[in-house]
């Protein structure tokens, strides 16, 4: 493993907030010629426990993931619920939300260092946390806690 901040340089992610997610999935797979990929409701059922800005909030939120070659393209349509990706569509509009990195067994150790490093914590769940480096990278950070 690198001797990094972030552990790694790979890069196993790219995420754009989209105002319609099937509109989008349906566009980028024919744009590719591949088969559209499922949209899903995360944490629908609650499951995830979500915080947004020190907030406890449900995190629910519209998905789809294509499985690239070299990485994972992800559409998110955010739902009412407070979160980074609402709050990204209405003062930004659609467009590139954050990098993720994989952060196995360390994700909040370093979100931790990321702070320190200037990029605060801004919302997080079990799986996964985001940094804000925004103002330094012109994206957000995003650690996942997978294999």
């Amino acid at each position: 493993m690198p001797n990094t901040i972030l552990g790694t340089t790979f890069v196993c992610q790219i995420a754009m907030v989209v105002r319609d997610v099937e509109k989008a999935t349906n566009k980028f797979a024919e744009l590719l010629g591949v088969p559209a990929p499922s949209i899903i409701m995360a944490n629908e059922d609650g499951s995830d426990t979500v915080t947004y800005r020190g907030a406890s909030t449900p995190g629910k939120v519209r998905l789809s993931f294509f499985h690239m070659e070299n990485t994972v393209i992800e559409f998110i349509e955010p739902t009412e619920d407070p979160s980074t990706w609402k709050e990204f569509l209405e003062t930004n509009g659609p467009g590139v939300h954050h990098f993720a990195f994989k952060a196995k067994d360390r994700m909040m150790a370093t979100a931790a260092k990321l702070e320190d490093f200037g990029f605060p914590l801004i919302q997080h769940g079990d799986k996964y946390a985001y940094v804000d480096s925004t103002d330094d990278l012109g994206v957000i950070l995003e650690l996942l806690d997978i294999d």
